[in-house]
């Protein structure tokens, strides 16, 4: 497979208690589609491996497993919510122990280098306790190099777990330029135990409409030229990534290729306030009307959605 060389533009600051330097884009691999092609996912995943990039393997990690073994690239991957069930401490142990045995051994390897606990509400202390004991035991014996958090509901769900257990040396934590509330809830908790943060969720700025859609609709495309080169969705990366590495989901080589392109070319000067119009706009209330009459499903189905959140 040819693929251009991309670099892989490593962030400034360690990453917290890591006290290692990462890139400041990682990839989360996602299948486009049900019917992609064999030679498809090998692609994409050959891709994300030539980037050099932190590659997150948590949507299939069978179906991406095959083409990682016997690589050295930096994988990550969440942990299930099966432990949320759990019927008590050892129960919640067991749990946990099963999908790092099943996600390595989808991959070849003995270790991840990162396995988020995800937290989705609150926990009972057995559930918390056995699941902190698995993710130890695993790190004691090399089978993680790092343990993080990653906050997959409420932020203070996350926080009232994480106050009482300091066990993580990463957040992984929602943050787009419209919605920042889970990371302003848990990024001074974050800095104050000097714990590393990834931030997620870029270009998901809810209701799932695709964030790059926004230029089609919003009538903005004629802004599009101000960013030096770069799209719409990698000056939204490109800004994020100046203070933390940002887990970006690509579903194609190509995307892969972009992701990793948002941060190896200049940035202009006030990108931020760049971005300020497609912020705004988000709130436009006749372009969601007209987005309840397209001819995509996505994006019809988003505009419905919407429409039932605020009724």
């Amino acid at each position: 497979m040819l693929l251009r060389w991309v670099p892989s533009i490593v962030a400034s600051n360690l990453l917290g208690r890591t006290n290692q330097a990462f890139p400041s884009v990682w990839l989360s691999l996602s299948a486009a589609l049900a019917e992609s092609e064999p030679s498809d996912l090998g692609r994409l995943v050959g891709a994300a491996l030539e980037s050099g990039l932190p590659i997150d393997i948590s949507s299939q990690a069978a179906l991406w497993g095959g083409y990682l073994r016997g690589t050295d690239s930096t994988l990550a991957a969440l942990s299930t919510t099966t432990f949320e069930n759990a019927t008590d401490e050892k129960n919640a142990s067991d749990l946990v122990q099963a999908h790092l045995i099943e996600t390595l051994s989808a991959i070849g390897r003995e270790h991840l280098d990162f396995y988020f606990l995800r937290v989705r509400h609150a926990f009972e202390e057995s559930q918390i306790s056995g699941a902190l004991q698995a993710v130890e035991m695993a790190r004691q014996e090399g089978h993680i190099r790092f343990v993080g958090i990653c906050c997959d509901g409420p932020a203070f769900a996350t926080l009232g777990l994480w106050q009482f257990n300091d066990a993580f040396e990463v957040l992984l934590v929602p943050r787009n330029h419209y919605d920042t509330d889970a990371y302003d809830t848990l990024a001074p908790l974050a800095r104050e135990r000097r714990v590393g943060i990834v931030t997620s969720r870029p270009l998901n700025w809810g209701y799932g409409l695709p964030f790059t859609s926004l230029p089609a609709h919003w009538r903005l495309r004629n802004l599009t030229q101000s960013f030096y080169g770069l799209t719409l969705a990698q000056a939204a990366i490109a800004d994020l990534a100046e203070e933390h590495p940002v887990l970006v989901g690509v579903r194609s080589e190509a995307e892969v290729i972009k992701a990793a392109e948002a941060v190896s070319k200049p940035r202009p000067d006030g990108l931020r306030a760049m971005l300020q119009p497609f912020i705004e706009s988000f709130e436009d209330e006749d372009q969601w009307a007209e987005l309840l009459k397209s001819d995509k499903p996505v994006e019809r189905a988003a505009a419905e959605r919407r429409q039932k959140v605020l009724a």
